[in-house]
């Protein structure tokens, strides 16, 4: 049985030191680190803790942000520790360190529970936010909508020159077939509809 300590920060700029000292201070077995945003689980560090920990051991982080900034991914990852038998130790959440196993794993599923409820009930706040803002926007006469990839204002360099190659080559009548133009600049047939759509209205 080993204690294994996974720590992560968000970027190779940030520092681990005050995680790594807290995997001393435990004396850990191992220490498995990631620099990078916990967005998502693809992350080196963890692929190689998750394939490293076994039956019986212990896996601390200082807080559960540090699995994943995903509340599903927390949920998945936290179920696979069980599955594979393993105790989670999460140092800002004292509460789930009573020493009774059965207890701990209630507090953490409630915990976990608790925070996919605030993630979710923030993502409808925002999405909320961002349905008035666009109707605010349609009232003043301001919302444009989402900008096309393929168009003169496209924020891709390589988009506007798409749109103005098709264009010229349009205005200019060198092409045989749009299946042509859509050949030659890449794209698909639907896209090169759109830009001409564009041009003709």
């Amino acid at each position: 049985m080993a204690l294994i300590f996974y720590a992560r920060v968000s970027s190779k700029d940030q520092n681990l030191e005050r995680q790594i000292y807290r995997a001393k201070q435990v004396k850990a077995d191992k220490i498995f680190v990631d620099k990078k945003s916990g967005k998502d689980i693809d992350r080196t560090g963890l692929k190689e803790m998750l394939n490293f920990i076994r039956e019986g051991d212990t896996l601390e982080i200082v807080s559960l942000d540090r699995l994943s900034r995903n509340y599903n991914d927390i949920k998945k990852l936290v179920q696979l520790f069980k599955e594979k038998k393993v105790k989670l130790v999460v140092d800002d959440l004292p509460v789930t360190h009573t020493g009774n196993d059965l207890v701990d794993n209630f507090l953490l599923d409630m915990m976990i529970s608790l925070m996919g409820f605030v993630a979710e009930n923030e993502r409808q706040k925002i999405r909320e936010r961002q349905r008035q803002g666009i109707a605010r926007a349609k009232q003043s006469g301001k919302y444009k909508g989402k900008t096309k990839k393929y168009s003169p204002n496209s924020t891709s360099r390589e988009g506007r020159l798409v749109y103005q190659g098709i264009v010229n080559d349009y205005k200019s009548n060198n092409y045989e077939t749009k299946v042509q133009l859509a050949n030659k600049y890449g794209i698909s047939r639907q896209q090169v509809y759109r830009i001409l759509a564009t041009i003709n209205q």
